[in-house]
C-alpha cells in the first residue's frame, strides 16, 4: 500500500503575502513558508512514500513541487491545488493537507487501522495548547474537516476535488462523498496539528 502526501499551499505567493490574513482567516503568510519548510523535514518525508507540494512554493529535496497558479484568490484555490497534486500522485491512499497544518507523528504508518474507511478525518490538535479542535465530527449532520484527511484513491477518482465551486466546500464535498458510497471515519488514532491556530481557537 503506497501513501502519498499532498500539501496545498500559497506560501510564497506574493499576492497572498501582501494580503496577510484576508485570504484565509488565520493565515500569516510572512511565516507560512518557514512553517512549511519545517514541516518538510526528513522525519515527515520518511512517513510517506511520496510527498507532493502543489501551489506556490519552491523546489526542494525529498518532495515533488508542482506549481499551480492561483485562479480565484480565495479558498477555492485549495481545491484546484489538491486536484492537480492528486493527478501527480501514485499512492493507493492520498493524504491531503493545508500548508498551515502538519500530519502527526507516524501518520502514514498508522493509517492501516482496523475500522473500515474510504475517507478518514484525523483528530485536529492545537499546535500550541494541544487542545482538540473542531473537525466536523461534532456537527449534526457530521461533515469532514478539510484541513487534513486521508482518502482511498478510488474516491478521489469518483469525486474530484473540483466537483464543487464554493469557498466553503467541507459540507458539500462531504455530501458528494456520501452519495458515492464512501465510508467516512473520524478517528482519534490519527491526528494532525493546526500549527497556525489562534491561542483561543476551539
Amino acid at each position: 500500500m503506497k501513501i502519498s502526501l499532498i500539501i496545498n499551499t500559497a506560501a510564497l505567493d506574493p499576492w497572498a503575502l501582501a494580503q496577510g490574513g484576508n485570504m484565509f482567516r488565520s493565515a500569516q503568510y510572512n511565516s507560512r513558508a518557514a512553517l512549511l519548510r519545517s514541516t518538510l523535514s526528513d522525519k515527515l518525508l520518511k512517513d510517506f512514500d511520496e510527498v507532493i507540494v502543489a501551489g506556490v512554493f519552491e523546489e526542494g529535496e525529498g518532495y515533488n513541487y508542482v506549481e499551480v497558479a492561483p485562479r480565484f484568490r480565495d479558498r477555492r484555490d485549495a481545491l484546484w491545488q489538491r486536484e492537480i497534486g492528486a493527478r501527480h500522485a501514485t499512492g493507493d491512499i492520498l493524504v491531503f493537507c493545508h500548508d498551515d497544518h502538519r500530519p502527526g507523528d507516524n501518520f502514514g504508518a498508522i493509517l492501516d487501522i482496523s475500522e473500515p474507511w474510504d475517507l478518514l478525518i484525523p483528530k485536529r490538535v492545537h499546535g500550541i495548547t494541544g487542545a482538540t479542535l473542531i473537525n466536523g465530527s461534532e456537527a449534526d449532520p457530521q461533515y469532514m474537516g478539510g484541513h487534513c484527511l486521508a482518502m482511498k484513491r478510488w474516491l478521489w477518482a469518483e469525486v474530484p476535488w473540483t466537483s464543487v465551486d464554493t469557498e466553503y466546500w467541507d459540507v458539500p464535498m462531504t455530501k458528494l462523498w456520501r452519495s458515492a458510497g464512501a465510508e467516512l471515519l473520524w478517528s482519534d488514532e490519527v491526528e494532525h496539528l493546526d500549527i497556525e491556530a489562534q491561542i483561543d481557537e476551539t
